[in-house]
């Protein structure tokens, strides 16, 4: 199969491939943009559409998207996907979901929105995550769930509507998160997959269905949401209205989906206990695919859930750093305007130029230090109230130093993250890395030093786009099970082998350090 990523793909002349083969779609419906993804069975990426759709936040804290400009932007995305190919859309026989977690809308009888759908950053929902605090019990919910309580969740933000908009609820036929919605536009059939399911608040973990003690709790009935079903199962077929829309041929095979990280698991190989998924763009995810809900006291202090897989009979734990390439961004654009100059004339991505600046520091960065809590920290600690923090600097320190400082103190995170959940009994063998970060080969082997593990970068890094296909491919008989799907596709692009060194050893004893004697002071930052 090919190494080459989609985006160098995006705007050259489609490989030619037998017609007999089988193209199949992964579809990647996010906060701010959408992505059509097309591959073969052997999960070469053939080409790709992205559209992106603007965030409205009518009010501080709040985030919602318009369905109808997202859904329009959908079908903008595969039918320029789709003509870019060398075959007609029969070619495709099966498209799938990859979902941005939590966000929903209420739909109408007539499957029209009735409200924008308000999306996992919004934090409107705060007096009814504190109404389920002392209804349920923040440790009950997580037992039954595998969710920590936050005001995230689409259930938070359903009895918000109850509260505040009740004529919208009380014309609410279903309430569909983005996969179920457009399962439901293609072919007429709202079904959700598990692991998007359980990210709702409402979802029995251990049961893999709608919580009967939930609903019935809050008199909410479960037939207001949509049905679940397992990852990889047929939902139907896209109608001819849908096909009008969309460019798809009629009869196209759908497939149940998942949440965007799970899918990005399947695309990456991280399907049994051993390698670990991480994700560094604007938020860095870690993720592990484990046995069984680990439900223990460490985990759930550390604001960790476990949610269903995608891949059967599995499930994941997830932390993540809040904010991680956005920090090395915001650099970029408060003090690295030269660079920004040089690489525009040099035809060079200015992080090329930050990773040279960064590689010519020694490890440690000579005692400068960062904690990158800029929206305060994630797991292990969930502090709102920390901040992002640049210490030991003399007038000796430069640009280069900022830079390696701020890359070392997300790395730094990174382990803080694979040391807890190691220490709840969830190890970790290697790091499958994706996201803008996977593209450094310098933030790369700086992860395996610091880490002291292997850091494997596959060849497509579009993992959430490859796992909705495969998982199109398994609903469609195209592969016989999720393990022939990731051995037919998954490939290394190249591994960062560790290599001890002192600088990160001194340099992870004072960030931990940092962060325990400034946590007091923290409060008084906040304001």
């Amino acid at each position: 199969m090919s190494s080459r990523p989609i985006d160098q793909l995006l705007f050259r002349p489609s490989i030619p491939i037998p017609v007999a083969m089988d193209l199949l779609i992964g579809l990647d419906v996010g906060t701010t943009g959408c992505k059509c993804s097309v591959f073969d069975e052997d999960g070469t990426p053939l080409c790709s559409a992205y559209r992106e759709y603007p965030l409205i936040c009518p009010k501080p804290a709040w985030a919602e998207l318009d369905p109808k400009q997202v859904w329009q932007s959908i079908t903008e995305a595969i039918g320029e996907a789709l003509s870019r190919l060398e075959h007609p859309p029969e070619a495709v026989k099966s498209l799938a979901v990859s979902s941005q977690g939590e966000a929903f809308m209420p739909i109408s009888r007539e499957g029209e929105p009735l409200h924008n759908s308000i999306v996992t950053p919004d934090q409107r929902a705060q007096v009814q995550t504190e109404a389920l605090r002392d209804l349920f019990g923040a440790r009950w919910l997580f037992e039954e769930t595998g969710m920590v309580l936050f005001p995230i969740y689409t259930l938070n933000k359903i009895l918000w509507l109850r509260d505040n908009r009740p004529k919208v609820f009380e014309k609410t036929d279903r309430f569909l998160c983005w996969e179920d919605f457009v399962n439901f536009k293609l072919t007429g059939n709202a079904v959700i997959d598990h692991s998007l399911a359980n990210r709702t608040l409402m979802f029995d973990i251990h049961n893999r269905r709608w919580s009967g003690e939930i609903l019935d709790e809050l008199d909410l009935d479960c037939d207001l949401l949509a049905l679940p079903a397992p990852s990889g199962q047929e939902v139907g077929e896209v109608t001819p209205n849908a096909a009008r829309e969309t460019g798809l041929s009629p009869g196209t095979s759908v497939a149940t989906g998942g949440h965007d990280q799970a899918c990005g698991c399947l695309g990456a190989g991280v399907t049994d206990p051993g390698p670990v998924y991480d994700v560094t763009g604007t938020v860095e995810c870690l993720i592990p695919s484990i046995h069984e809900p680990v439900l223990t006291e460490p985990i759930f202090e550390g604001g960790y859930g476990n949610y269903c897989h995608v891949v059967p009979e599995r499930y994941l734990i997830l932390g993540y750093n809040m904010t991680a390439g956005s920090i090395l961004r915001w650099f970029r654009d408060e003090f690295a305007q030269e660079e920004v100059r040089r690489a525009g004339e040099e035809g060079r991505p200015v992080y090329d130029l930050l990773d040279e600046m960064a590689e010519s520091i020694p490890p440690g960065s000579e005692g400068a230090l960062m904690l990158p809590y800029f929206m305060g920290a994630a797991t292990p600690n969930w502090d709102t109230n920390a901040r992002g923090t640049l210490t030991g600097l003399t007038l000796a320190h430069g640009k280069g130093h900022i830079v390696r400082a701020i890359m070392e103190g997300i790395t730094y995170e990174l382990r803080r993250n694979i040391e807890s959940l190691r220490s709840a009994g969830i190890g970790a063998q290697e790091i499958r890395t994706v996201g803008g970060g996977a593209a450094s080969s310098f933030w790369c082997q700086l992860k395996a030093d610091i880490t002291g593990l292997p850091v494997h970068v596959p060849s497509i890094p579009e993992a959430s786009s490859l796992g909705a296909a495969l998982l199109a491919g398994i609903g469609s008989g195209t592969y016989g099970s999720h393990r022939e799907a990731v051995k037919r596709t998954y490939e290394v692009s190249r591994v960062h082998t560790p290599s001890p060194c002192e600088g990160y050893e001194d340099g992870y004893a004072n960030y931990k350090k940092l962060y325990d004697r400034l946590a007091p002071l923290f409060p008084e930052l906040s304001g």
